[in-house]
Order: C-alpha cells, then structure tokens, then sequence
C-alpha cells in the first residue's frame, strides 16, 4: 500500500532528505508548526514539486502532520513529548488552586498529583536526553 503522505512519498528525494535533517537539528528550537511554514514556503518558492514524484504541494497542515505522526527520530520526538508536558504542566498549575465560595484557597488534591506525575516527567528527561541539542533553544547574541 503506498503512502499518502507527501514527505513519505518523496522520503528519497536530497530535498527531503535535507528537510528531515534540518527537523532533527531544530527540533530543540522550532516548534512543527514553525518547521511546516517555513518547509511549505520554500517547496513553492523553488517549485521542487515538479522535480519530485508528484505535483501536489503539501499544505503546512500536511507537512505538520508528519512532523508530528511521522518522523519517529527522537531528537523530534523528544522536543514534541517535552512541549506537550510542559504545556499540560501550566494547564494542571493552573487547575490546582481556586477559590471556595468564602473566598478561602481550595487545592484539588488529584489535580496536584497527577501535575505532580507530570513534572517528574519532565524532569526524567531533563535528566537523560541530551541537554546539549534537543532541549535548549539557540539564543540568539
């Protein structure tokens, strides 16, 4: 069964290849949706289309798409699961601590511990991934 996804597709092409290497290296400090703009606009600004097995363009949603569902390098796969965590982290912190009719501090102990599980999440792979290329972004001098 052949694949319907355009960067699977092309997977052999050097352009291809050279976008999967630029995901590998960035993933630390480009989010996938950041990565697919930034891939989309350059197949239509060189027109590589027509070079490569097929004419249809992805749209920055497919090449979001297979960022995200495809490329199981774990540099990339890494830099997702730690945005996520992070980003379920501050939506947990937030759901923690309310306010009772009173207007006394409430904390949902359940809440707590499952934001507790989350951090230690990400702690465990600020421990064993390497600090020095997935995690970090590139600060600019």
């Amino acid at each position: 069964m052949a694949s319907t996804c355009w960067l699977c597709r092309n997977c052999t092409t050097d352009e291809v290849k050279s976008f999967h290497a630029f995901m590998v290296e960035k993933a630390h400090c480009v989010d996938a949706h950041e990565m697919a703009v930034h891939m989309q606009d350059h197949l239509v600004s060189q027109k590589l289309s027509s070079e490569l097995d097929d004419d249809d363009i992805p749209t920055a949603e497919d090449i979001q798409l297979h960022i995200r569902r495809h490329v199981l390098h774990p540099a990339v796969r890494v830099a997702q699961i730690l945005r996520n965590l992070l980003d379920l982290a501050e939506t947990l912190q937030e759901l923690v601590s309310g306010r009772g009719e009173d207007g006394l501090p409430l904390v949902d102990v359940r809440t707590v511990t499952v934001y507790l599980k989350v951090i230690a999440e990400i702690m465990q792979i600020y421990k064993t991934a390497d600090l020095t290329k997935m995690l970090f972004a590139e600060l600019e001098s």
